[in-house]
């Protein structure tokens, strides 16, 4: 395994490497432009952490890279204020062999980013709001779970951006079991509204209506240990009743097996 710190030109700033453990320190004051580069064997269960106040993220490997652009601008208001700046940053990332044993959260990805990626979990949607990060795809799988508010760091959401089309899709890289799917909205009423109905989608074809409350709880939905890639959530149908045209989606969780 090897990570590396790069410039916009893609040039080595510095780099360390390991068999099954790897720690970086780096003494930089990000630039735009600027990436960190994690490399391992494809198939690989990685756990990898960049930013000190970013949790650490547990992966699947399907590709032999990934690649982080250390977030500028407007792309930082999923974070906390101070993240991904300063002199001093360490990463580390760890070879997990027993990763792939029994049920737990296959979906939460801090590290998740938009566009190609080859560690998995992945987050993606047919449209955003406005494309702004705050309402990102990503931001259902960040981990946060705070409901009642919008727009900042922790209520990092996605938006369907008025879409009765709209569609968000976890991807896992490899088949696994979906045994459950557990849905938070966001509830920041009455500026919010929420979906009534949607519809988890399996790769099979599977669909399973559902029904929502309008709350910010978890909603738990069992979908039997269906073997998939990936689970969608559309046929979105937001309430008519209320005046709000903006239901929202804060963190949805797949808990689930390797397809073993």
């Amino acid at each position: 395994m090897r990570i590396e710190l790069q410039d916009k030109n893609g040039t080595c700033l510095c780099s360390a490497k390991g068999e099954t453990s790897v720690h970086l320190r780096a003494e930089r004051t990000y630039e735009p432009g600027d990436r960190i580069l994690v490399e391992a064997e494809p198939g690989s269960f990685l756990t990898i952490k960049l930013e000190e106040a970013v949790a650490a993220a547990h992966v699947y490997a399907k590709e032999d890279r990934f690649v982080f652009p250390i977030p500028f601008g407007e792309e930082r208001e999923p974070y906390a204020k101070g993240t991904w700046e300063g002199t001093y940053h360490l990463y580390t990332v760890t070879l997990q062999e027993n990763m792939g044993e029994g049920t737990r959260n296959l979906s939460t990805n801090p590290l998740d980013v938009r566009g190609a990626t080859g560690f998995y979990p992945h987050c993606t949607a047919s449209v955003e709001t406005r494309g702004e990060s705050i309402f990102a795809a990503r931001n259902t799988i960040d981990g946060y779970e705070e409901t009642d508010c919008h727009g900042e760091w922790p209520f990092t959401s996605w938006g369907d951006n008025e879409d009765p089309n709209a569609e968000i899709q976890i991807d896992f890289g490899r088949p696994v079991r979906v045994d459950q799917v557990v849905i938070r909205l966001r509830s920041d009423f009455p500026h919010d509204n929420y979906w009534k109905e949607a519809c988890l989608t399996l790769e099979d074809g599977s669909q399973y209506p559902v029904e929502l409350k309008k709350t910010g709880l978890p909603q738990s939905f069992d979908l039997g240990g269906t073997v998939s890639s990936w689970v969608k959530l559309g046929r979105l149908i937001k309430d008519e009743t209320l005046e709000s045209p903006f239901p929202a989606l804060t963190f949805w969780k797949v808990m689930g097996r390797e397809n073993n």
